[in-house]
Parts: C-alpha cells; sequence; structure tokens
C-alpha cells in the first residue's frame, strides 16, 4: 500500500525527527537557541502590543509628577533638599492625592543646616539659639511630618553587593498560603533603603527593580523578591495594597518536586496570575508618556488649577535623561522607568484583563508541536507541493488565530515561536521534498515521453502528471499504422548508409506530422511508423487528429519525391491503417526495457487495415468504429472528407465482419465527391444481393473512376455472385486470409 510504502514511512520518520528537535530547543535550557527562541517569543510579544487593540481603559486614576529637564532647570539639579519634596507631598495631599509613590531612593540622612553653624559656633546663648531653630530647618523631619498626612510609598533598590545595606528595610505585610522555601524567586543580598526617620513614617515600601530580557527589553516586571528570605514586593504592589486599603498580600505557592513556585499574589479578592519567578507581564499601551505627566515644577511653583490630583495614585520620578531612568521597552527604546511602575498599578487594577502565561503553557506548547508534527507527518508525504503549500498556510494561519484569539479573548500570552518554528521546518522539508519528488517524475515523464510525443504535449502533460497513468489502464484511443510500400526492393537499392538517411529523411517529416497534430509516437519497426491519439493526455478529437495526421502524410510523401528524384532514390509509397476501439496502454515491457506502447484487437485491426490498403489500392484505409466516433466528433471536418465504402471484410483473428473505408480529402480533390457518392450506391446494390444493378452502375463509373483496381476488384466479384449466387447466410463480408 502507498500509504505504508518505504518512501512514505521515510518521510513521515523525517517528519517526526524535526518534530523532536524543535521540542527539544523549546525545554532544553541548556541549549544556546532556547535563548533564541525566548528571543523570538519576545518580539511577538512586542508585536502583539503594538498593533492590537489596546487594553481597556484605566479604571484608577492614575497620575506621574515628573522631576523633568525643565523642573530641574527652575528647581535646581538633584538631589534636592527634602525640604521640597516634602513640599510636593503637601501639595499633592491638598489637591486630593490618594496614594504618592515616589520612584527616587532617600539613601542619606540629609544635613541639617543648623548643624553646620553649630560647629562653627561657641557661643552659648547663640548655641541655645540654633538648637531651637534647628528642628525646624531638619529636611528630613520635616519630609516625614508631611507623610504622616498621606499614604506616601518609598522606594527600595535591592542588588547582589552583600556589604552594602543601607537604610531601613519596611517589613512587609506577606501572607504565605503555602511554603515558599527552595523558590525561584529572585533573590538578592543587599539593598539602598530609605533613612530610618522617613521608612518609619512612610506607610509602605517596594522595590523598583526591574530585570530585562535576554535581549535587553523589559517586558516582565517582579512583584515579588527575595532577599535574606524574606519576601518584598514591588513599589507598584505596595501602592496598589495602600490604595486598595488591603491589609495584607497573599502569595499563592505550588509545590512541585521539592520546590515552590508562585503561581499568583492575591490582594483582596484580586487574583494576579505570575510566573514562578513571581513576574508580571507588562501590558504596555501602544506608546511611551501614555498616563498624564505633570512637570514637578508646575506643582511646586503653585501653577496647577485643575483637578487632576484628586482621587489619583500619583508615581513620583523623572524622565530627565540625565538621571539615567529611562528603559528599553517594546514600545519605546527610552521609556521612563517610572511609568512602568505605573503600567504595573494599572495592570493590578484590572486583574481580569491582565496578560498571563498560564502553568499550563509547556504542556500546551508541547501538544501543539507534537500534534502538528503529527498530523504533517502523516499527511504531507501523500499531498502535491500545491497541496502541501495551501495546507502549511492553512494550519498557520489557524495557529496564528487560535493564539490571537487567546490573547485577545482571555489575555493567554502562549508562546507561538516553537510552533511557527515546527510548520516552518516541516512545510520547508515536505514542499522541498515534494518539488524534489515532482522534478524527478517530470524528468522520468519527460524520458518517457520526449521521443514520441510533441515538445508542447510534454509541457501539457507535465503540467498536469496526475493525468497519466504509466501503470496501464484501458482508454478508448485512436491507431494509426504507416508502411512504406516495396520497401524489400528499396532496401536492395541502396546501400546501408544511403537506406538510413533515405529512412531518417523520410520519417523526420511524417513524425513532424504526427507531433503537429498532437499524436504520440508508439514506435518504429522498420520501415513501418506507429502512432496513437488519446494518450497519455486525453484528446477528444483522437480520430479526427488521426486523420487529418494521414492526410497530412500523403501529402508529405508527395512532396517528398521531387527530393528523392533529385538524389536518384527511390521514391517512398505508403498505405496508412487507423482504427479506433478500447485499448490497452501504459509503460510495458520487462525491467530491462520499458516502452509506452498500446496493445489489443482494435491496434491489431489497425494493423490488419494497414496492410489491406495494397490490396485495394488505396491509400488510407478507415475502421467502421473509427467512422462512428469521428461522425461524433467533427460536424466541421467533415465537409472536407468523403468516405468511399471499400467493403465488409473478417480479416485473419477476427470473428465478426468489420466494414471499411477510404476517406477522401475534398479539400485536395472535391471533384470526387460524385463519383465517390456513385460508388457508395453500388456497394449497397452488391451487399443487398442486386447484382445485375449493381453491375450496370459500376459500368457507368468504371472508364473514369480513380481507382482502378477497385473497380476491377468488384468487377470480378459480381460477375462470380452472378455466375454463383451466395447462400442465405451469406452477409457481404470477405474473407481475407493473409495479414
Amino acid at each position: 500500500m502507498r500509504f505504508l510504502s518505504k518512501g512514505y514511512l521515510s518521510q513521515a520518520g523525517i517528519g517526526l525527527a524535526i518534530t523532536l528537535a524543535v521540542l527539544v530547543l523549546q525545554f532544553a535550557p541548556f541549549s544556546h537557541l532556547n535563548n533564541v527562541i525566548n528571543r523570538l517569543d519576545g518580539i511577538l510579544y512586542d508585536m502583539r502590543l503594538s498593533y492590537l487593540p489596546p487594553w481597556p481603559e484605566s479604571v484608577a486614576n492614575i497620575q506621574i509628577l515628573d522631576i523633568d529637564e525643565a523642573s530641574l532647570q527652575e528647581f535646581g539639579r538633584m538631589p534636592w533638599p527634602r525640604t521640597q519634596f516634602a513640599q510636593l507631598t503637601r501639595l499633592l495631599t491638598e489637591q486630593g492625592a490618594i496614594t504618592i509613590a515616589f520612584d527616587v531612593l532617600f539613601t542619606e540622612p540629609e544635613i541639617n543646616a543648623a548643624t553646620k553653624v553649630l560647629a562653627a559656633v561657641s557661643d552659648p546663648k547663640t548655641v541655645k539659639d540654633i538648637q531651637e531653630v534647628a528642628p525646624k530647618l531638619d529636611g528630613d523631619a520635616m519630609f516625614a511630618n508631611t507623610m504622616r498626612k498621606n499614604e506616601v510609598v518609598l522606594a527600595t533598590l535591592f542588588h547582589q553587593e552583600q556589604d552594602i545595606q543601607k537604610g531601613q528595610l519596611f517589613r512587609p505585610s506577606l501572607v504565605n498560603q503555602g511554603d515558599p522555601s527552595n523558590n525561584r524567586l529572585y533573590s538578592f543580598k543587599g539593598y539602598s533603603a530609605n533613612t530610618r526617620v522617613l521608612a518609619e513614617h512612610a506607610v509602605s515600601q517596594g522595590f523598583v527593580n526591574v530585570v530585562p530580557d535576554s535581549d535587553g527589553f523589559i517586558r516582565r516586571s517582579p512583584l515579588v523578591v527575595q532577599q535574606d528570605s524574606t519576601i518584598y514586593p514591588s513599589l507598584a504592589l505596595a501602592a496598589f495594597q495602600s490604595y486598595s486599603l488591603a491589609e495584607a498580600i497573599e502569595l499563592i505557592w505550588q509545590q512541585q518536586e521539592g520546590r515552590a513556585f508562585l503561581t499568583a499574589v492575591k490582594i483582596g479578592n484580586a487574583m494576579i496570575p505570575t510566573d514562578n519567578k513571581g513576574q508580571l507581564l507588562l501590558p504596555y499601551r501602544k506608546f511611551a508618556y501614555f498616563y498624564p505627566y505633570t512637570p514637578a515644577a508646575e506643582v511646586l511653583a503653585g501653577r496647577i488649577q485643575d483637578q487632576r490630583f484628586d482621587g489619583a495614585v500619583v508615581f513620583v520620578g523623572s524622565s530627565a535623561t540625565g538621571l539615567a531612568d529611562l528603559r528599553t521597552t517594546p514600545v519605546a527604546l527610552n521609556f521612563p522607568g517610572v511609568e512602568i511602575h505605573a503600567t504595573v498599578f494599572d495592570a493590578l487594577m484590572s486583574p481580569q484583563t491582565q496578560p498571563f502565561r498560564p502553568d499550563w503553557w509547556q504542556g500546551m506548547v508541547a501538544i501543539l508541536i507534537m500534534g502538528i508534527g503529527l498530523l504533517f507527518s502523516l499527511l504531507m508525504p501523500k499531498l502535491s507541493p500545491r497541496a502541501t503549500e495551501l495546507f502549511a498556510l492553512l494550519v498557520l494561519l489557524i495557529t496564528l488565530a487560535a493564539n490571537l484569539l487567546m490573547w485577545h479573548e482571555f489575555y493567554m500570552d502562549l508562546p507561538l515561536t516553537s510552533t511557527l518554528l515546527v510548520i516552518i521546518c516541516l512545510s520547508t522539508y515536505y514542499i522541498g521534498h515534494g518539488f524534489l519528488r515532482e522534478n524527478t517524475r517530470r524528468r522520468q515523464v519527460k524520458a518517457i515521453f520526449e521521443q514520441y510525443v510533441p515538445p508542447a504535449h510534454i509541457e501539457d502533460i507535465l503540467e498536469q502528471p496526475d493525468a497519466i497513468n504509466l501503470e496501464g489502464q484501458k482508454k478508448y484511443l485512436s491507431v494509426l499504422f504507416c508502411d512504406i510500400r516495396s520497401f524489400t526492393t528499396i532496401s536492395e537499392s541502396l546501400a546501408p548508409e544511403q537506406l538510413t538517411r533515405w529512412l531518417n529523411q523520410f520519417f523526420s517529416p511524417i513524425t513532424e506530422d504526427i507531433f503537429n497534430h498532437k499524436g504520440t509516437i508508439d514506435k518504429y519497426v522498420g520501415d513501418m511508423v506507429i502512432a496513437f491519439w488519446g494518450a497519455p493526455l486525453d484528446d477528444k478529437h483522437h480520430v479526427t487528429n488521426a486523420l487529418k495526421t494521414a492526410f497530412a502524410m500523403q501529402a508529405t510523401a508527395r512532396r517528398l519525391e521531387k527530393t528523392f528524384l533529385d538524389k536518384n532514390w527511390p521514391v517512398a509509397k505508403i498505405g496508412i491503417g487507423i482504427n479506433s476501439g478500447e485499448m490497452n496502454v501504459g509503460d510495458m515491457g520487462s525491467k530491462y526495457r520499458l516502452s509506452y506502447t498500446v496493445l489489443g484487437d482494435a491496434v491489431n485491426l489497425g494493423s490488419r487495415l494497414e496492410g489491406l490498403t495494397k490490396f485495394y489500392g488505396v491509400d488510407i484505409l478507415l475502421g467502421e468504429e473509427s467512422k462512428h466516433t469521428l461522425e461524433a466528433e467533427s460536424s466541421e471536418f467533415l465537409t472536407e472528407v468523403a468516405f468511399l465504402l471499400v467493403d465488409k471484410v473478417k480479416v485473419k483473428g477476427k470473428l465478426q465482419p468489420v466494414t471499411i473505408f477510404c476517406p477522401l480529402n475534398l479539400h485536395l480533390q472535391p471533384e470526387l465527391m460524385e463519383s465517390c457518392q456513385q460508388f457508395n450506391q453500388m456497394m449497397e446494390l452488391y451487399f443487398s444481393r442486386q447484382f445485375n444493378q449493381a453491375e450496370a452502375l459500376l459500368e457507368q463509373l468504371a472508364d473514369g473512376f480513380f481507382n482502378q483496381t477497385i473497380i476491377l476488384l468488384y468487377r470480378e466479384r459480381i460477375r462470380q455472385m452472378l455466375k454463383t449466387p451466395p447462400d442465405e447466410n451469406w452477409n457481404g463480408a470477405y474473407v481475407h486470409q493473409s495479414k
């Protein structure tokens, strides 16, 4: 069976091997190519963000207070005095801000100006006066006292320098649902936090670390990290806890093979899914500076007259280039770091529209890769290259549509690169193999047919190879036998090399006649050429084309007479027999030599008809089956042909009599029409046993008739019938004993 052929199994096996290779690339952590796949997955994530419809509108009033270049020019370069931050906090509180999150570190205490003065004076009274004024000049204290009047979240930066642990860490209010030991969270050794006095007056602290992907782009943001076995929230998560008035943050853990994997962060009723490193996919808007930005100078100078901060959560940070808080993201190469925290906060406010990668993504990707691999491996070896292309395109479109549907409707980020990779690799292999197989088949077909059919016909065959069957079939065809008369005499009169040239010069134009009328050369047998019509490609007018070829051959033979006479060569006379019927056609022979040929009784009869042309003195003989088919094929061509009813014969090897005709080309000899009709009337009288009337009509035709051989033949037959009438079973058939 073809389904289980060696070639099919080989192709299917290679397809499965490609599938397994892609599967290994996706999940093997040691593979460098795995990083490439992750990089491509990141690019596809970027494209979704850039080209798909945006996320729903923010449900919270998110504002960004920007310490931009203009603010730095107006109020001085950083670091600003703490009194300035205290003033910012006070003004934002007065304008209705609910939560203020600072993306600014206050790791060092600010030196009180009074302290500097005390070091320079010794007068007791002056010292006392300065000490009384000192608290009013304490920027840290003033900033801390201002923070008491609002929900202020401060920033922390974690790092790997264990010797650097600055400031006071805020004890987070985290609740673990499960055992967090041996987890995969990002872990740090050192930190840079805020001064103790500020940390004690802030409502919370959150880290501002972001971890870029291997290509440097920030697509994820950790919600929690670990430092010395303690887990801390991010700035955005801490701000969200404060904004939502949640008492605690719950971490949902799942144990697997002795390791703890974080699956989600729960705050109140909000469940935010994360990856096992505690990261959140960032649902960036389509561009940077999406959220409302207000320069810090506008607030400090009292130039804000609207209610933009009313009920808002305000992230205080900087977009100034010199402060180095610009990040590379999918939507902008210089994306303010403070807006990343605002984006995370926005996502936490709408967890139901937050993109996430489900826990079962690896199993789903593996199923998709194996499913597509099996589907391609089972089906594609049986498809043509064009069908393979269409099938691969269909699977590709369905895969893309399903992935985008999961993203748009369910906010699932399922990796797509490895799935596309297996489709592309398998498609490339099977399409390439298909074209190679097709090319091999085309070469085989061309090798078989280029000597037997015209070049244009070969192109038709190559364009529709499925339309041919080399293995053999029964088809209704027409066959033509063309034989050179008196060839033995001709061959004896020529030297061998002359005979070769004589045959080549004769058969070349004869073959061209066959090719010009869509015929297929069966073979050359000495002085005979055999051709057929209707295979390897179907021909609805195979009898018409065969008869047109016969007329062309006779014209070619007459044209060659002058050429041969000029060379003192014998003139070639030909006889042609044409018959139609069911024949076996195919690539037949032995394992040593095959030939595309026709076999069957209809073929044998065509050969017998050619042999009878000399007996009846005609150039062409046509079987009655061919005549009936011709009448159904072409009405226009029939106006150019007359059919001389030659005889009803029983040839050797045939039991049933066959009526045979000599087709006459009226286009060349229109005057033959009347003679042909009269002769056919005579033949009807002959077959109806009216021998006296047949004889009288025959004698009227005799003197001017174009074929005296047939006149003499029937004159003798009629006289014999008059002398010895046939019995009652006589059907008019003449029995030929020779081939």
